[in-house]
């Protein structure tokens, strides 16, 4: 089925007669994603460029979340619902991190001592046979049925796009109710009161490590709602004023943060897996370095930690969704 082009943006003749509705603005949103999801297939097949995967993944991820925060606007059917998107996701997930594990690898290896480096050929082994797996299984899955319905089911929405009664308010009295959803969730996060001081040796690096491991799943949840957040943030920074922007500098920083500590703590679970339980004591360089880069990630941390740890932060922040939004 053909996608028709359904350009929702307004002109100013039109906006001066037309009260604008969040329609207006998921549809061209759904659709951008869509187009850059089924455009990039032929390159994640032909699989001579990693770049194809990461933007597939990051396409379907920011798909994912506005389905997500727009599902009280949305008459969608099933197959493009956001479980079917986090599945197709997930398996395009699988090989990404194992790219981006290959290179922290890579980056890590340069400059340990050859002892370490003999230890870290069969890490990059292990990694180069287990990313051919995962790359069959992602051709697999872009040629299988549940994809296929996924993408005629994108089409057909898109064709003829379905939404709620409440999709056709105005878009004023309406946006701050989805940011504030999302936001309320994301500061509702035990992820903000984990403090380094309260539970380990204060300023050491192995303190940081000891936190990682003992809050390590709150602090990545903690990251997939700020990364909510974040997306649906940046669909609207004409409609609130410069402070806005500096809140959603916020959310991006926390996000490359804990990405960064994300990608060692999942390096240091591949190395034990591959090397055995005694991979700190074969690779303590390795190790140091590792730490060393958890305890800079936090550092750059803590301050908007501490920021958005006030009442005043946050308060501020949710009054400007609501009275500051330019109509």
């Amino acid at each position: 089925m053909t996608l028709v082009d359904r350009n929702l943006t307004l002109s100013p003749q039109e906006c001066a007669s037309t009260p604008v509705t969040l329609a207006d603005y998921i549809y061209p949103a759904i659709q951008k994603q869509y187009i850059t999801i089924i455009t990039l297939e032929a390159d994640v097949l032909a699989d001579e460029d990693l770049e194809a995967v990461h933007q597939m993944r990051v396409s379907l991820r920011r798909l994912r979340s506005q389905i997500q925060a727009f599902a009280p606007i949305l008459d969608i059917p099933k197959v493009m619902g956001v479980k079917q998107i986090g599945q197709i996701g997930r398996t395009l997930g699988k090989v990404r991190d194992l790219d981006v594990l290959q290179e922290l690898l890579k980056n890590y290896r340069s400059s340990l001592p050859e002892s370490e480096q003999t230890h870290l050929e069969k890490v990059a082994a292990t990694l180069v046979k287990r990313r051919r797996k995962e790359i069959s299984k992602v051709k697999l899955m872009l040629d299988d049925r549940e994809y296929q319905y996924f993408k005629l089911g994108m089409n057909n929405w898109l064709n003829s796009p379905q939404y709620m009664p409440n999709a056709r308010i105005e878009f004023g009295s309406i946006l701050p109710d989805l940011l504030l959803t999302v936001a309320g969730q994301l500061f509702l996060n035990p992820g903000w009161w984990i403090d380094l001081n309260s539970e380990t040796e204060i300023g050491l690096e192995s303190g940081v490590s000891q936190l990682l491991t003992i809050h390590g799943e709150t602090m990545h949840g903690l990251r997939k709602q700020v990364k909510a957040l974040r997306y649906l943030m940046e669909m609207f920074p004409d409609r609130y004023p410069d402070r806005y922007r500096d809140h959603l500098k916020d959310f991006k920083q926390i996000h490359q943060i804990f990405g960064n500590i994300q990608d060692n703590l999942v390096l240091d679970k591949f190395i034990r897996k591959a090397l055995g339980k005694r991979s700190p004591i074969k690779l303590p360089t390795l190790y140091e370095r590792i730490a060393r880069s958890n305890y800079l990630n936090w550092q750059n941390w803590q301050p908007i930690q501490e920021r958005y740890r006030q009442s005043e932060t946050k308060h501020n922040f949710k009054l400007m969704l609501i009275q500051d939004i330019i109509k």
